[in-house]
C-alpha cells in the first residue's frame, strides 16, 4: 500500500511539473482533497465550484484493483472532460467558460470495491 502511494505521488509530481505555469487556478474555496471507496460497478459523485477561464484539473488515484473512469459534467449536465482508459489513475483537465458548479463522477467498472484518492486543483 505504501509503495502504491509513493507511485501515485511520483506520478502526480510528474504531471504537475510541466503544467506548473498553468496551475494558478484553484476551485472556489481552494484545493479539494478526499479519500473514498467506490463499490463494484458503482459511481461516486463530487460537486465542486470552479473559476471561469482558468484551468482546472482532477486527479484520481485508485488502489490498483479495478478500472476507474472519471467524467466531469457542467451544471447543464454536458460532458466537459473524461478519462476512461483501462487504469485506475485518472487525470482530467478543462477550462470552464464561466464560474460554476461541476459534477465529478468516479465510475468503478470492476467487480470489487476500489479505494481512491481524489485531488481537484
Amino acid at each position: 500500500m505504501f509503495r502504491r502511494s509513493l507511485v501515485a505521488l511520483a506520478l502526480c509530481m510528474l504531471v504537475l511539473a510541466p503544467l506548473a505555469p498553468m496551475a494558478t487556478a484553484k476551485p472556489v474555496g481552494g484545493i479539494k482533497y478526499a479519500k473514498g471507496r467506490v463499490e463494484a460497478r458503482s459511481t461516486d459523485t463530487y460537486s465542486v465550484t470552479c473559476h471561469g477561464d482558468e484551468p482546472t484539473r482532477v486527479f484520481v488515484f485508485g488502489d490498483g484493483d479495478t478500472d476507474l473512469d472519471v467524467y466531469v459534467y457542467d451544471a447543464d449536465d454536458n460532458l466537459v472532460g473524461a478519462d476512461d482508459d483501462y487504469t485506475d489513475t485518472c487525470i482530467v483537465m478543462w477550462i470552464p467558460p464561466k464560474t460554476g458548479e461541476f459534477s465529478i463522477r468516479i465510475r468503478n467498472l470492476g467487480t470489487v470495491y476500489n479505494n481512491y484518492t481524489i485531488l481537484v486543483d
